[in-house]
């Protein structure tokens, strides 16, 4: 069976200064670059075996990519799950398999969403579904593959469930153009501004410089991105017959990360770069 991979991690032990074995070895993933000094007690999981997860996602027909991040430190697989309609505008799902080998956690399911009007992306992995970090046999065989698929196939419809009540939950929740614009200047204010940047301005502070002298924030660039992707998908709704909304506000953020994602001169793939983004919108936690 090819490993979708195009490497396999390699190990070394690591001595004590006296000679004697240490309880720490080496690993290096990908172009021999050392990743991480693990304890002994550490499983690294291979790709290889990734890999044999992979291809039980193949053998059901279904498109899979492999991803890294600095060279091996995190592996995973991107499982397209295709298109569904949704009351917000039609969207593209995929599965997103993450698995740390740097010392950093369990295994875990994300889902991607991206809304087609717009191309709109943001990841999710916050769920009550039991199944959501998955656990790695340190013994791999096929059937592990397949038993681990079907799990993580019931943890994607349980992702996919909750954003999707989400958005109707936002979508339902009316606004008007000034109460929308609140919210955005709230987003940007504590999840977008830099903390240097906001040493003076108390939240109301901002929304004044915003309507007096707003040349006067210095990262008054990014503020005018987000308005544009709030203008664009305020034209969305138009053509979607949507009204002004939270999802609205929601779908702005998402818009202007999007974009800064896609500017992004970040070596990291796109599936981290996502996912680190989609970490900022945790402020609608708290309203859904």
């Amino acid at each position: 069976m090819q490993n979708l991979f195009n490497f396999e991690y390699t190990e070394r032990e690591l001595l004590n200064a006296d000679g004697s074995k240490s309880n720490f070895r080496q690993v290096f993933g990908l172009d021999g670059v050392n990743m991480a000094c693990p304890k002994g007690s550490y499983h690294i999981v291979k790709t290889e075996d990734v890999s044999a997860l992979g291809h039980a996602f193949l053998d059901k027909g279904m498109d899979v990519k492999t991803f890294n991040h600095r060279n091996g430190e995190v592996i995973g697989l991107n499982v397209d799950f295709g298109k569904k309609p949704n009351k917000v505008g039609e969207c593209k799902y995929n599965l997103l398999i993450t698995i740390p080998n740097n010392g950093g956690g369990k295994g875990y399911l994300s889902i991607k969403q991206q809304r087609l009007i717009c191309t709109n992306g943001m990841v999710s992995n916050k769920t009550m579904h039991k199944d959501n970090y998955i656990k790695i046999p340190h013994t791999w065989n096929y059937k592990e593959s397949i038993n681990l698929m079907e799990q993580s196939i019931g943890g994607f419809t349980s992702l996919l469930e909750q954003l999707e009540n989400k958005d109707t939950f936002f979508n339902g929740q009316k606004l008007n153009e000034t109460d929308a614009m609140f919210q955005l200047n709230k987003w940007f204010y504590e999840q977008e501004m830099p903390t240097n940047h906001k040493k003076q301005f108390s939240f109301n502070d901002f929304r004044k410089t915003l309507a007096v002298c707003p040349s006067d924030i210095k990262s008054i660039e990014r503020y005018n991105q987000l308005k544009n992707a709030f203008k664009k998908e305020l034209d969305y709704n138009t053509n979607l017959d949507l009204d002004l909304s939270m999802y609205t506000v929601f779908a702005s953020v998402t818009n202007y990360l999007s974009r800064r994602v896609e500017q992004s001169a970040s070596k990291a793939s796109e599936e981290v770069k996502f996912e680190r983004a989609s970490k900022k919108l945790s402020f609608f936690d708290n309203i859904a």
